[in-house]
């Protein structure tokens, strides 16, 4: 039977680190694929994703073991759908503030009689035995993680974190931010407040704690106390690092030959 790594690894209590890929291109997917690293998140809410980009994505990673989880564009059924049938390995739902909307999310990403999934599994198939064994298996091996990133959510989070069938919770600090009156302000001391209290309660519930940290100092701390979901950086971000020490070395290099 096919078992999902990031699952196992989540079940096991083992954190799990990836990096967002922003540049949907085949050579930075293939440049990216032996990062030291659990997963790339593919973002289809606020990056020009398209089902097809993903798709060629996925078959770029076909050599590794790299994990691609999908923030959807919304809690939407057919979208969810779509994001599995292309065979990633789970889905991050953004804006889920109620039991009710967890329930759905959940609901999305299972067949029946557990969930609405429609079937046609299509390339999720491909590295079961058979379509008849991915069934068997899809809805315990498929990560379903919900974005807790309001206040709303946070007043609702025991019933989010008590959904049958969620594999963890991600806080998005940006939006949080926002929802409390700190705009991008993530490190008011409020937001770090709220922040520890997601992860208590995900901590007494036993639901894996998550954390859009941006660097690996903030996956670190939230590690330490516990998180085990993180996101921790992107390609763009690699991207801007390197311009930043190329145009200093030039200013270096300039200003060591006296040119202009």
């Amino acid at each position: 039977m096919q078992t999902n790594r990031l699952l196992s690894a989540l079940q096991q209590g083992r954190p799990v680190v990836g990096c967002a890929h922003m540049i949907q291109d085949e050579s930075v997917t293939e440049a990216l694929r032996d990062a030291d690293l659990d997963f790339l998140l593919v973002d289809m809410q606020h990056v020009a994703v398209t089902i097809e980009t993903l798709q060629r994505t996925l078959i770029a990673l076909q050599p590794t073991d790299l994990s691609v989880l999908v923030r959807a564009l919304w809690n939407d059924a057919a979208l969810i759908g779509q994001i599995l049938d292309a065979s990633a390995a789970g889905v991050i739902v953004p804006m889920v503030n109620t039991g009710a909307d967890a329930r759905r999310a959940v609901a999305a990403a299972k067949y029946p009689p557990d969930g609405i999934r429609s079937w046609g599994s299509r390339r999720a198939a491909m590295s079961y035995e058979s379509a008849e064994a991915y069934a068997r298996s899809a809805n315990d091996d498929v990560v379903v993680i919900t974005q807790v990133e309001t206040q709303e959510a946070i007043d609702n989070l025991s019933e989010i974190v008590s959904t049958p069938g969620l594999s963890g919770v991600m806080v998005g600090p940006s939006d949080l931010a926002i929802s409390l009156g700190y705009m991008h302000d993530r490190q008011h001391a409020e937001v770090t407040k709220a922040v520890e209290g997601v992860l208590e309660v995900c901590l007494e519930s036993g639901l894996p704690f998550g954390y859009f940290a941006g660097s690996v100092a903030a996956a670190t701390h939230w590690m330490r106390k516990g998180g085990l979901i993180f996101n921790c950086s992107s390609d763009v971000a690699f991207v801007s690092q390197g311009v930043a020490r190329l145009s200093a070395d030039i200013a270096e290099a300039r200003a060591a030959t006296n040119t202009p």
